[in-house]
């Protein structure tokens, strides 16, 4: 324990010591206080940490750069094999040499096609969360339940469904824009930070640091500044909600937790349905407008139930595939 070192809440979480200090205050306690007091940032970490710890250490899901290699080799050999196939059944019309050229042009043009224009996408489960390095060195984590996607020649125009937070690289020597796609607008950014958000007909837009551009699906543009929230919604054509609030509150997910103040449950449990792809029913309507403020994990669905349960001293029990909120 002496020997290590604590850079992140994750590192806490998963750090035994810690947890037994946190729950009966006598394992250690030497250690963690005079730690604690070293400087601000470790305090700070110590309490968020104190804060999501329910008894459980969650586990922060990833899909790991080989993974994602692989998938990549069996699509490119899948790629090659049918090139391939097509091209036996066709040589007894050709002599051995033509037959010869004709596979290296076809394999030729198959890797230039595969290598220049073939589609790239990733994607993620429910509760699951990745982090996805672009070409051009832009970062971008997506959130649970999402994808994005893009050609191979041109990594700088994404597509995207469901949340993801972009750090965007600026391309100095040839000033090109990045743009994120959503069905609803289209955010036009040269380098910066920001979070986007698509779902049930309703884009939400985040700008951390830098500025961007969104083309909305109404014939509109609208630029925003850092701090700057907006929420568009396609089936009405105009934004719906616009306001500035604190970074937290929009982008606490990327570091596993969901932050409520003053929030209806009826509200977090929503959210955690769009993390999870669950169902949640109330037995009774003024349920709904129960308030929670807290942190709760979201990468582990039954702590971040609990924690939910025991801050607004609620039950939920499963029937069939619905939970039922009491």
């Amino acid at each position: 324990m002496k020997n290590k070192t604590y850079h992140t809440i994750q590192d806490l979480l998963e750090d035994q010591s810690f947890n037994k200090w946190v729950l009966d205050n006598t394992s250690d306690s030497d250690f963690w206080d005079v730690w604690i007091k070293e400087n601000t940032v470790n305090k700070n970490l110590a309490e968020e940490a104190k804060d999501i710890i329910v008894g459980i250490n969650f586990k922060k899901e990833t899909v790991s750069k080989e993974k994602v290699d692989l998938e990549w080799e069996k699509l490119a050999s899948k790629l090659n094999h049918t090139t391939t196939k097509k091209v036996k059944q066709r040589q007894f019309k050709i002599n051995y040499f033509s037959a010869a050229a004709s596979i290296a042009l076809l394999i030729s043009l198959a890797v230039f096609l595969y290598t220049n224009y073939a589609t790239v996408t990733h994607r993620t489960a429910y509760g699951e969360m990745t982090d996805v390095t672009l070409k051009d060195g832009s970062l971008v984590t997506l959130n649970s339940n999402s994808s994005i996607s893009y050609s191979n020649n041109d990594p700088r125009t994404i597509n995207l469904s469901g949340e993801a937070y972009f750090k965007v690289k600026k391309d100095i020597s040839k000033k090109a824009k990045f743009k994120v796609n959503t069905k609803d607008l289209t955010v036009e950014v040269y380098g910066t930070q920001f979070n986007v958000k698509t779902l049930n007909d309703k884009t939400h837009v985040f700008l951390e640091e830098g500025s961007i551009l969104l083309n909305l699906n109404n014939g509109k543009a609208r630029k925003m500044i850092p701090g700057n929230y907006i929420e568009y919604s396609s089936t009405e054509k105009k934004i719906i909600s616009e306001n500035t609030k604190s970074v937290k509150d929009h982008i606490a997910w990327k570091s596993g937790v969901l932050t409520f103040e003053n929030t209806t449950l009826e509200e977090a449990l929503t959210k955690v349905s769009d993390a999870y792809g669950i169902q949640f029913k109330f037995l009774k309507s003024e349920t709904k407008d129960v308030l929670i403020t807290g942190k709760v994990p979201t990468t582990d669905l039954k702590i971040c139930l609990n924690a939910i349960k025991k801050s607004t001293n609620i039950k939920i029990k499963k029937e069939n595939s619905i939970l039922v909120v009491y």
